[in-house]
């Protein structure tokens, strides 16, 4: 019951206890006075033990500046770790606002008009804890165990603290690309995660403790499904990869504080990110296979769209980075490049005192997406101790397939000046053998992909003796007609080999599609021992060769006829289009008393869409029509591609719908056409009626 003299709302308890709380504040400010004369003690005993050891002072400030740079170095992170919370939590504020309001700041959803905002994803936050608790099951259950077993040194480790925070991953934009294979689905997420992700790990043995606390990582994820199949779950597998390295921000506590010192926390940083990039980054890919029976080699590394051969030629008119007199008088600088697709990374030589430098270096890099991979390069000033930056160029890959060939200068960006000149270009792979003498100069001429599956019945060994691998390997092949594929088997614990195979590169030239998939014998083996590849080559070429088959489906000598049709066909390289232009017909059959309506419409095989079909006008009563007309055809295929592209071309009389007049007047038969060529002639073709005359 409540007393006469409590509060209203207090008890009796609670009156009494209310005296004790000025005692419980006294106790916690003695307790934070008591840690604060601590730190003192504790940041003065290095300075101590320096002089009671006989320690120079220049080893106590090179301490003290390492300290300020690691405690400047922990603020910055956690400020950007708030900031990046605040941004996630107020995107629609942030975004609207007209002070931030540049390309650079905004969403990807607002650059770009094919980037939706998905914000109901977002919405649905339900299933974030239990996204935790698996991690969780997931780092104590597995991974901890797996790294206890990997080391005598860490078999005390364990996760003594695991839990993602209350802030869940946000996808800020999703891109769907609607112009690939029809057998895949291929989405674009763009990831944003500012967390209050909190791990600890102890290794007791060594009184040990390290942890992370808040993480940021923003980047695009590339999801594939495929392939599509007519049962449940619809899908074959789910295919997982960042095509660039996602930026990556850890907090760090414990021991691990040690790797926000200037210095480590940028060497920590590329060494995490390189672990990523082995396992996420293209060409590495995460394939998670949902169905039985799949080829999850062929999925997690697909053949390469193509190769890109760049020419790092010269730049001109960089930054002076090495100053005389301290800045007073503008030196030079002795600059390098860096160039990066992916996880292919190349360093030109450097240049010593030369704001022009001349490389003349060529590279040539595999490139397995596009649209999404960038070629990036950064100009460096190379120094003793830190090189200097001196300006990036970033291009988008599918600007050079479409083009064949870029040859420009190109300014650099986020400094003052410079610009540098590139040639790319684009070699297409085919599975023609006969190519090979288009190649060009080296250093390759093919790309050699060589798909690993299994073995059967190795030799006794600690292991299995029928280990199955699902792996890929890809080469640069300079000369098929010169060169082996050598493969040994062994077992990895005692370096015996279990068998070898040599196989002739020239071997493959002679298969259909360029392409070999079965059981190999090996040798230095057992009788039984085998194994299972698909060896695929492809050739690399740069020369357009695009064929297009104008069809008919009636078989018959078309110049028993005389109707005819003036067409020009051309193909252009730089806008990857197709141009047809239909002059004129002459000699049609009339399909009534007052002639007929002709037009010509063209259908681009194997696909029946609107996207694919073309028409000219009708001309009115004409049995000799002149249409002038230049049709224009998205033509955006590979070379092998193109070869099964039909066109198929139709004369037709326009009708009313309550018409009993024939519609088909004739269709065109011709042999293959060379696009890299173009041609302008008249044409023959079979009319399917008869003139009519009243």
């Amino acid at each position: 019951m409540p007393t006469a003299d409590a509060e209203p709302g207090m008890t009796a308890d609670t009156a009494d206890a209310a005296p004790a709380l000025p005692n419980q504040a006294h106790g916690e400010r003695a307790v934070s006075v008591l840690w604060s004369f601590g730190k003192c003690l504790g940041a003065l005993l290095p300075v101590y033990l320096a002089g009671y050891y006989g320690f120079s002072i220049t080893v106590v400030l090179f301490g003290l500046m390492i300290y300020i740079g690691w405690k400047h170095s922990r603020l910055e992170k956690l400020m950007r770790l708030k900031s990046a919370m605040y941004l996630l939590e107020n995107e629609r504020e942030f975004t609207t606002e007209k002070a931030f309001r540049t390309k650079r700041d905004l969403p990807t959803w607002v650059n770009f008009p094919d980037v939706e905002k998905v914000e109901w994803v977002n919405k649905v936050s339900q299933a974030w804890p239990f996204i935790g608790q698996y991690l969780e099951k997931l780092l104590v259950d597995i991974i901890a165990p797996a790294i206890r077993a990997s080391s005598v040194h860490l078999q005390t480790l364990s996760f003594t603290k695991v839990n993602i925070g209350d802030k869940a991953l946000k996808i800020v934009g999703v891109k769907a690309h609607t112009e690939n294979d029809k057998r895949q689905v291929m989405l674009d997420l763009y990831l944003s995660y500012a967390g209050d992700v909190e791990v600890n790990v102890e290794i007791k043995k060594y009184f040990c403790k390290a942890g992370v606390k808040g993480i940021q990582l923003h980047g695009m994820l590339r999801v594939i499904l495929e392939p599509l199949i007519g049962d449940v779950p619809l899908v074959g597998a789910v295919t997982l990869f960042f095509i660039r390295r996602p930026k990556l921000d850890i907090n760090w506590t414990g021991l691990t504080n040690l790797l926000d010192i200037p210095g480590l926390n940028a060497m920590s940083d590329t060494m995490i990110m390189d672990a990523i990039a082995s396992h996420l980054v293209l060409p590495n890919r995460l394939t998670v296979p949902l169905v039985a029976d799949l080829h999850v080699a062929q999925l997690r590394s697909p053949l390469p769209r193509g190769v890109v051969r760049i020419h790092l030629l010269e730049a001109e008119d960089l930054t002076a980075k090495d100053t005389v007199i301290k800045g007073l008088i503008d030196g030079k600088s002795d600059p390098y490049a860096v160039l990066r697709v992916g996880t292919q990374i190349f360093t030109s030589h450097h240049v010593d005192s030369n704001l022009n430098p001349q490389w003349r270096e060529m590279y040539e890099v595999i490139v397995h997406e596009v649209p999404g991979q960038e070629l990036e390069v950064e100009v460096f000033d190379k120094d003793p101790d830190q090189d200097d930056f001196l300006g990036r160029v970033k291009m988008d890959l599918d600007i050079v397939k479409k083009a064949k060939v870029v040859d420009e200068w190109f300014n650099l960006r986020d400094v003052p000046s410079g610009s540098v000149h590139l040639r790319l270009e684009w070699l297409s792979l085919l599975s023609s053998p006969d190519k090979l003498s288009e190649t060009g100069d080296p250093p390759s001429a093919a790309i050699l992909a060589v798909y690993l599956d299994q073995a059967f019945e190795l030799p006794t060994c600690y292991g299995t003796n029928n280990p199955v691998w699902e792996d890929a390997f890809t080469f640069f092949i300079q000369d098929p007609h010169k060169q082996d594929i050598d493969i040994q088997v062994k077992d990895d614990d005692r370096s015996l080999s279990l068998g070898s195979l040599t196989i002739p590169l020239s071997r493959i030239l002679t298969t259909p599609e360029l392409t070999m998939d079965q059981w190999f014998q090996l040798e230095n083996s057992s009788l039984a021992s085998r194994i299972y590849m698909k060896i695929v080559l492809r050739v690399g070429t740069l020369r357009l060769s695009f064929f297009l088959y104008i069809i008919n489906t009636h078989a018959s000598d078309n110049r028993n006829t005389t109707a005819q049709v003036k067409l020009t066909i051309s193909y252009s390289t730089e806008e990857s289009r197709l141009f047809i232009t239909v002059h004129s017909c002459r000699a049609l059959a009339a399909c009534s008393k007052d002639g007929a309506d002709p037009y010509v419409s063209f259908i681009l095989l194997p696909d029946k869409k609107a996207t694919t079909k073309r028409r000219t006008s009708t001309k009115k009563r004409d049995l000799n029509p002149e249409f002038n007309e230049r049709l224009t055809f998205d033509f955006d295929f590979s070379l092998e591609e193109s070869t099964q592209r039909r066109l198929d071309l139709s004369v037709k009389n326009s009708v009313s719908f309550m018409s009993r007049e024939r519609e088909l007047i004739g269709k065109l038969d011709l042999d293959q056409i060379d696009l890299k060529t173009g041609v302008t002639q008249w044409y023959w073709f079979k009319q399917l009626l008869n003139s009519v005359v009243q």
